[in-house]
């Protein structure tokens, strides 16, 4: 397969026939920068310089003195583009020898973006993980091209995160202050979100030209975003899509492994990748040895993999060797002692708030949640459904609902009552990392989460039918004996957040997927609903969900309002009187629940009753917020 050249730790760029040019004019400008706010805020710094003419005959380093008397060098920076890894090895390794060359206690590597400063002696020492290497982390800005940066949306975070640097810098230096001491957690966080951004743009450029190159490997992406609900165009943001979660399922695989293997050491062996590996297929077959292992336990929704998952092993060099890197640095850390808490937190950060909305997850915020929950989950041992359940919000806030009604409650006891579905397998995959996290340190940590088009799971006179695939589906104890998964055939509380997709939006909807739609409206051969085809797909959970639900149970949706107020919201209407005491409507007058999503949207609180007495004198309220949720 041919390839672009690239230089190793750089990333391949639109605009690499200035590189020269760019790279050092920027650097002149950094220097400038940091001389004006040494000036201004009277550090006690030297100057800094910005060499091109070092030993090397490289691209520029930035030096910064101990003080304007004095010649002793403080600092060496290393200045590169912005897809540039601030942490790769070589870039690394020659800016500690060019800080051990001229005595210099530190260094820094930054490509515009972020900055990272380090300890010298500590850098020499590459047993060490890299949290005892690294003073802190600056976060300078979002620009992906040099030629921007003296725009104010770019230069002014910039020259406000190194002033940060500056004088943390010149405390330190003068021993007014004792060096920061980054948190391991916030280090991680920062660290995985480096490598995720790095793996997204190779993948995201080796996608689009195999798509473009391949006409069979474009219909097997198209395919699989059909499988997830997502309209494919193939347009750039398709591509950048696919790359992100490729990255992102990857690097939990890789981290979620690491936490597993402290809690069983004697059923999984430490993840280990030869550092010379270069090929691609062996590096997927021995990752996806390890993943096997795993399986052997559980979490078939993390660790089974399809076609997304393949595509995290191109016939790349330089992406074989960042994961190998990947795998390998993270082998430094004690999983062991860092703490379920700490991990835990590396989990719910890494996927930043703006990046959810860009793969297409909207998360419910937690005060609709908790406000839907108080409604429906009454009981300790309330067993909750949410079939659609993204991320997993409503299920973790019911988890943490369970503990505040019982503190005794064990996790393995509260995972036994919360089940979640999703079509897709990103959030299928999230939403069983987010309740298995809630309790690491649990041996019999199994959360209940199904990858699977709610509409073909069954129901029958006796209950919920668990797909044979996943009722088959068993784990093993620490003593290596069978796990059989039980599960509810009623539930008394289904909840969450149905897509508002309508019926004829559904991309590419062929017979089978409008065939389980008209099937969601009968049970057995008996047609319970009259939905119109312009309703939205939610419409149709409501009525698939209600089979589900135990008698006296409750429903409680946040869905589009149209149905409301449009002629195609009647049939909906009449379901829920024929089959529900309606407990409450809300709206809210004063804010959006979903800020991005161009729709209006209501809470509906049912209650499943079957006595049309009970019905008919049940007293519907419909409630109008005049003040935010969180007042």
């Amino acid at each position: 397969m041919s390839r672009r050249k690239t230089i190793p730790g750089r990333m391949p760029e639109p605009f690499t026939a200035t590189v020269h040019k760019t790279e050092r004019s920027a650097a002149a400008v950094l220097m400038h920068w940091m001389r004006q706010i040494i000036e201004e805020q009277r550090l006690e710094l030297g100057m800094p310089d910005v060499e091109t003419g070092g030993a090397d005959r490289k691209l520029p380093d930035l030096i910064i003195y101990r003080s304007r008397r004095s010649p002793e060098v403080l600092c060496v920076g290393e200045v590169k583009l912005p897809f540039f890894d601030v942490f790769d090895s070589e870039l690394k390794d020659k800016t500690r020898k060019e800080a051990n060359r001229r005595k210099a206690p530190y260094f820094f590597t930054t490509n515009f973006r972020e900055l990272v400063w380090w300890k010298t002696e500590a850098a020499n020492n590459p047993q060490l993980p890299e949290s005892e290497q690294i003073v802190d982390r600056f976060h300078l800005s979002e620009i992906s091209d040099l030629r921007e940066i003296e725009q104010h949306r770019f230069s002014e975070p910039i020259r406000r995160e190194l002033a940060r640097f500056l004088r943390e810098l010149s405390e330190v230096a003068t021993n007014r202050a004792p060096e920061p001491k980054l948190p391991i957690d916030e280090l991680l966080i920062f660290w995985l979100q480096e490598r995720i951004r790095i793996l997204a743009h190779y993948y995201q450029a080796l996608i689009r030209d195999r798509c473009h190159k391949d006409r069979q490997f474009a219909g097997r992406l198209a395919r699989w975003f059909n499988e997830q609900n997502w309209n494919f165009t193939g347009s750039d943001d398709d591509f950048d899509r696919a790359a992100r979660q490729t990255a992102y399922l990857l690097i939990n695989k890789i981290l979620f492994y690491h936490a597993l293997q402290a809690r069983r050491p004697d059923v999984l062996g430490p993840l280990n990748v030869p550092d010379g590996l270069s090929s691609s297929g062996v590096l997927q077959r021995t990752l996806q040895g390890f993943f096997e292992d795993v399986l052997k336990i559980d979490y078939q929704t993390i660790y089974t993999a399809d076609f997304i998952d393949s595509l995290a092993f191109p016939d790349d060099r330089d992406v074989v060797q960042l994961i190998v890197r990947l795998v390998n640095a993270l082998r430094r850390y004690d999983f062991s002692r860092l703490g379920y808490d700490i991990i835990g937190r590396i989990f719910e950060q890494l996927i930043p708030e703006p990046e959810r909305h860009n793969l297409g997850q909207y998360f419910t915020r937690a005060d609709v949640v908790d406000l839907i929950l108080r409604f429906c989950l009454r009981h300790e041992q309330d067993k909750v459904l949410d079939p659609a359940c993204g991320a997993g919000t409503f299920l973790v806030r019911a988890y943490q609902h369970k503990k505040l009604m019982n503190s005794r409650l064990t996790h393995e006891a509260i995972l036994k009552t919360l089940w979640g579905n999703d079509i897709a397998k990103f959030p299928a995959h999230l939403a069983t990392i987010n309740l298995a996290i809630c309790d690491l340190s649990s041996e019999h940590n199994y959360p209940n989460v199904i990858q699977e088009d709610f509409f073909a799971l069954r129901v029958g006179e006796e209950g919920f039918m668990l797909p044979e695939a996943v009722r088959c589906r068993i784990a093993q104890t620490l003593n290596l004996e069978p796990r059989m998964v039980t599960y509810p055939r009623w539930f008394d509380v289904i909840v969450g957040n149905p897509p508002y997709t309508r019926q004829e939006e559904i991309p590419a909807i062929g017979v089978d997927k409008g065939k389980l739609i008209e099937d969601a409206l009968k049970l057995g051969n008996r047609k319970i609903a009259d939905i119109s085809r312009r309703a939205g797909i939610h419409a149709y959970f409501f009525v698939h969900g209600t089979k589900f639900l135990k008698e006296g149970g409750r429903f409680g949706f946040i869905v589009s309002n149209s149905w409301l107020d449009v002629d195609y919201g009647k049939g909906l209407q009449e379901f829920f009187l024929q089959n529900y005491k309606i407990v409450a409507i809300i709206e809210s007058k004063v804010e959006r629940w979903f800020e991005d999503a161009d729709i209006n949207t209501c809470i509906v609180i049912l209650e499943k009753c079957s006595s049309k007495k009970e019905r008919d004198n049940n007293r519907v309220r419909f409630v109008y917020l005049k003040k935010q949720l969180r007042e």
